[in-house]
């Protein structure tokens, strides 16, 4: 993606193609894009229009790469997610993405509905993004969401979520992430209330 663009202006984009639940770029900790991001489109037919249109888009000079989010589970009745791009961009994974955007959570949804097993996840370093969190936890089992929570400035709080497919995921997580040093700050991981 061009560096100056943000979620609005590619959720603009992809109106073109459908209905547009949310759409994300994915920051850095100096808050400046990383050149991709993800959209999720209403139904898996406008994803496919999306991907039509828009793979190999020129777009303010960078050469988008359109196609469906990584993850297995990002297809339900809530849509279809997104992965993009710009042609020398290079990120180490893409999240998909849920909700529309959220000015109080920065996060993402990859399953809906309930059964959803939440970890509330104190004292995590401020540059950490739901992205990120995401990336951590996954290694404890299938991740359906996970926020960071932010205050009104847009700045991390400190704290956020992480929501498991199953119970053995989150229990998992617990048992693995609860005092793990991550940059430098040891992790509070427990049931959320």
């Amino acid at each position: 993606l061009p560096y100056r663009v943000r979620w609005q202006d590619l959720k603009d984009l992809f109106r073109r193609a459908g209905t547009v639940l949310r759409a994300d770029v994915s920051l850095g900790p100096d808050n400046r894009s990383r050149g991709y991001g993800t959209v999720l489109l209403a139904t898996a037919e406008d994803a496919g229009r999306a991907i039509d249109m828009l793979n190999g888009f020129c777009w303010q000079t960078r050469v988008l790469e359109v196609r469906p989010d990584r993850l297995g589970a990002s297809v339900d009745e809530m849509g279809s997610s997104l992965a993009i791009r710009g042609a020398n961009g290079h990120p180490s994974g893409f999240p998909s993405s849920g909700n529309p955007h959220d000015e109080i959570t920065s996060g993402q949804d990859v399953v809906g509905g309930t059964g959803m097993k939440t970890l509330f996840v104190g004292n995590l370093p401020f540059h950490i993004q739901w992205q990120d969190l995401k990336d951590l936890f996954r290694a404890a089992g299938a991740v359906a969401r996970a926020d960071v929570t932010v205050g009104p400035d847009g700045r991390s709080r400190g704290f956020g979520t992480v929501s498991f497919v199953t119970e053995d995921g989150a229990e998992r997580a617990c048992r693995m992430f609860d005092g793990y040093e991550f940059n430098g700050r040891p992790l509070k991981v427990h049931y959320d209330k």
